[in-house]
């Protein structure tokens, strides 16, 4: 992992636990780290590999339904939970910068195999350590499994849009069963 990487991943750990330690009244604020997650890799002159290939975005819709529908019908999500609101800012304030971030850029740079899936799923995991520490969202640090998933896709297309779909329809259908409880 080169400097670059490590300093990038860093200070989106830090801005994380200084936004969640603070617990801005604004969500302007929050608003920063996706931002970040965009800016950073082209910031220092990354580019992350975002194609809309009709064959990447079949590919992750086939695989984001097989493994999100039953998870969909075992815990009963109500889909009037998901909103065009939550949608765009699932796909824009969440999936997206995140993919970016994290497939884009971090596991681009780490590697293109199944150790770089693992690793980088860990930093993954970790990097949601703040919203379980200050929100008592502990359930968050299980994101390491989707993150397998939105890493395989990754390393098997070489384009992180099949790992945004997978990323939005587990984040929305994840809300819509919290929605239910």
């Amino acid at each position: 992992m080169s400097i670059k990487t490590l300093a990038g991943y860093l200070t989106i750990l830090i801005v994380s636990l200084l936004l969640y330690s603070m617990k801005p009244a604004h969500d302007v604020f929050y608003s920063s780290l996706p931002v970040l997650m965009l800016i950073y890799p082209i910031a220092v002159g990354y580019r992350v590999k975002l194609r809309f290939s009709l064959k990447d975005l079949l590919f992750g819709l086939v695989i984001s339904l097989a493994l999100v529908i039953p998870y969909f019908l075992i815990f009963g999500s109500n889909v009037r939970a998901i909103t065009v609101y939550s949608l765009i800012f699932q796909l824009l304030s969440v999936a997206l910068p995140e993919e970016y971030f994290f497939r884009g850029f971090l596991q681009d740079s780490v590697g293109k195999n199944i150790k770089a899936v693992l690793f980088v799923s860990l930093l993954f995991s970790l990097a949601h350590l703040p919203r379980a520490v200050f929100l008592g969202e502990w359930i968050s640090l299980l994101s390491f499994f989707p993150s397998v998933v939105m890493g395989w896709l990754y390393m098997k297309t070489n384009n992180i849009l099949p790992g945004t779909i997978f990323h939005l329809l587990a984040n929305l259908v994840y809300q819509a069963s919290m929605f239910n409880k």
